[in-house]
């Protein structure tokens, strides 16, 4: 069974997208930070 690049990305955005909220309702402060510049990083690329 193959997954589309497209189907692939949105689900990459929605696992990292749930981390960020995760850490955030838990208050896992070094870890919200990590999450949310790979989130950040991850939707740079997507610009590129």
């Amino acid at each position: 069974m193959e997954i589309s690049d497209k189907k692939s990305e949105e689900n990459i955005e929605k696992i990292l997208t749930r981390m960020t909220t995760l850490f955030k309702q838990v208050g896992l402060d070094e870890l919200l930070e990590k999450s949310e510049k790979v989130l950040k990083n991850y939707h740079k690329s997507k610009m590129e």
